[in-house]
């Protein structure tokens, strides 16, 4: 077979592909609509019942006997339809799920028959790229492999997409070195950015752990995707790339991480910004009209898989600014099974200079003497306990800086010796650990958990730690915002009654669209209206409120923006209840 051959194989290959998967998206969109509508006929013809059995009740009551046949009948016939109707509804979630099937299997079966050509084509146009002496020749086998590459990344997209939807999507997490993975993506676009004279900056946050539990591979796949995007379509002026931590759980061991790429490039429209997660949709930009509208939908279901999301602001002449936001990614624990490569620049005398103790809690000795030997030459004494009963009688007449116990221990009987603990010593506790902590139930935990440490202990972390504990016990634990509720007792009723009365018009449509769609300029909006109806009804802490809201808006502090919006519908609960 001819090279022109495999091309045009190949093509219609892939164009067959996109019009199957385009063809059963939109039957399966329209099935979801005629579902939709048939339980909606339903509602009604539920709701004619009551009506009817109403009307039945009034006729018993005046006039009696036939009416009251007559609706009975009219109650029967409608029960009858209502059970045709459901049965209409069944069969159309057949079809659905059966069409949804289908896809599943043909993107399942033709795969590596769709690959294996497409790669064929690529490896051929790069051995003619290498082995012409032709400049023309050259060319035309440079766009042949750039095609190739394009329509495999196509495929892969849609076979990822389908993935996705099927519910076959798995995560694989494995520890991720999520600094030098930026670092990576970030050098491969800078030459492109050189070429079209752009600044391409990276700001990593000092705080971001090193190693966090993800599946590199679609970590990667949003972060070359938002930052690819980025450099392609700006044309001149900047791409800021910043990473970093948003919230920490010290005893769950994990980080709310974020990825903001801003771009200074021609923007997108309100109308298009909408659009632009959804599959088949472009931006409508004449510079961006690139591709088949599948990365940032793709992108954005990853995110949502991951407990994350992906964000848009941007506005036409202005940039854009992507945020990829995901909370509770696990803090990779490093352990003696680590290479320790600053085992004998240590110094433990660093830790708490003025003197103290620590207590160490396991039934390993290896762990004990670690801990033991470790703080030999300090001016902190270390109790050693294999059980947490000798443990807990010393506690009762020995005050301890800090508490050093296995995991295991800790949250046995039912969390009986954390509660213990927690009753006779205000000691900080860091767990030792031979699993993932997310494999732990650390909900009914008493005590206060500082941290956590991998066995067999690597001694890095083991000085890490108790230098952030005993050194830096005036810092107090992240927070995001506060928990506590708004009292609006003191308020005239006429206030919140304007207040009522002009919500409706100014806020609840902002409102609605920033909690479904998550669109950061929407948001921005919804809290600059509710601080200028705040002022204007007197309503001192919900102005407060708006207030605080746009600063986590200005600084893209995702999780407390989606934690502040979960808030605001209990705030206009407890004003109505006020007046109540």
């Amino acid at each position: 077979m001819s090279t022109n051959e495999l091309i045009i194989f190949g093509v219609v290959i892939a164009s067959i592909t996109i019009v199957f998967f385009v063809i059963l998206h939109v039957f399966r969109s329209k099935q979801k609509e005629s579902i939709a509508a048939l339980e909606d006929e339903i509602y009604n013809l539920k709701a004619k019942i009551i009506d009817q059995e109403k009307i039945i009740k009034h006729a018993t009551n005046s006039t009696g006997g036939r009416l009251a046949l007559d609706q009975i009948k009219k109650i029967e016939s409608l029960e009858a339809e209502i059970k045709r109707q459901k049965q209409r509804v069944k069969n159309a979630k057949a079809i659905a799920q059966e069409a949804h099937k289908v896809k599943s299997d043909f993107f399942s079966n033709i795969r590596h028959e769709i690959r294996t050509p497409m790669n064929s084509i690529i490896v051929f146009a790069e051995l003619l790229v290498e082995e012409s002496k032709v400049p023309k020749m050259q060319n035309y086998a440079k766009n042949i492999y750039n095609a190739g590459k394009k329509l495999l990344e196509m495929i892969d997209d849609i076979i990822e997409l389908s993935k996705v939807e099927s519910g076959t999507f798995t995560l694989e997490e494995k520890p991720v070195d999520i600094k030098s993975l930026i670092q990576n993506i970030v050098k491969a676009q800078r030459e492109e950015a050189m070429r079209k004279g752009l600044e391409l900056t990276l700001d990593i946050d000092d705080d971001l752990p090193e190693s966090l539990m993800l599946d590199e591979s679609k970590i990667e796949d949003i972060f070359t995707n938002l930052i690819e995007n980025a450099v392609k379509f700006t044309e001149r002026g900047f791409v800021h790339v910043k990473l970093e931590e948003n919230g920490k759980d010290i005893v769950k061991n994990s980080v709310n991480m974020s990825l903001t790429v801003e771009d200074s490039g021609v923007g997108i429209s309100d109308e298009n910004r909408d659009k632009i997660f959804e599959i088949f949709e472009q931006s409508g930009q004449k510079e961006t009209t690139a591709g088949v509208g599948l990365g940032l939908s793709i992108n954005k279901r990853m995110a949502k898989q991951m407990k994350g999301d992906i964000f848009l602001d941007s506005h036409i002449g202005k940039g854009s600014k992507f945020v990829f936001s995901v909370v509770g990614v696990e803090v990779v624990l490093l352990s003696a099974e680590s290479k320790d490569f600053n085992a004998d620049m240590i110094d433990f005398s660093l830790v708490k200079p003025e003197g103290g103790a620590i207590m160490v809690v396991d039934e390993s000795t290896d762990v004990r003497n670690v801990v033991r030997d470790s703080f030999f030459e300090s001016a902190l004494k270390v109790l050693s306990f294999d059980n947490p009963r000798d443990a807990i009688d010393t506690l009762k007449s020995t005050q301890v800086d800090m508490i050093l116990i296995d995991i295991d221990m800790l949250i046995s009987d039912d969390n009986a010796v954390s509660k213990i603990l927690k009753g006779i010593s205000s000691a900080p506790v860091v767990t030792l650990t031979e699993k993932r902590i997310k494999d732990v139930d650390l909900r009914g935990s008493a005590a206060k958990i500082a941290g956590h440490l991998k066995k067999p202990l690597l001694k890095s972390e083991l000085f890490k730690i108790s230098l952030h504990v005993l050194n830096s016990s005036k810092d107090a634990p992240h927070r995001l915002i506060s928990d506590d509720e708004s009292s609006f007792e003191h308020l005239d009723k006429a206030q919140i009654e304007r207040f009522f009365a002009l919500a409706p018009k100014k806020l609840n449509g902002l409102y609605n669209h920033s909690s479904t769609t998550n669109d950061l300029g929407t948001i921005k909006l919804f809290a600059e209206e509710l601080l200028n109806l705040s002022l204007e009804c007197d309503i001192q802490e919900l102005a407060q409120y708006a207030d605080e809201l746009l600063v986590k808006i200005n600084l893209y502090e995702i999780d407390a923006i989606n934690k502040m919006l979960h808030q605001y519908r209990e705030k206009i609960s407890q004003l109505k209840k006020s007046v109540v």
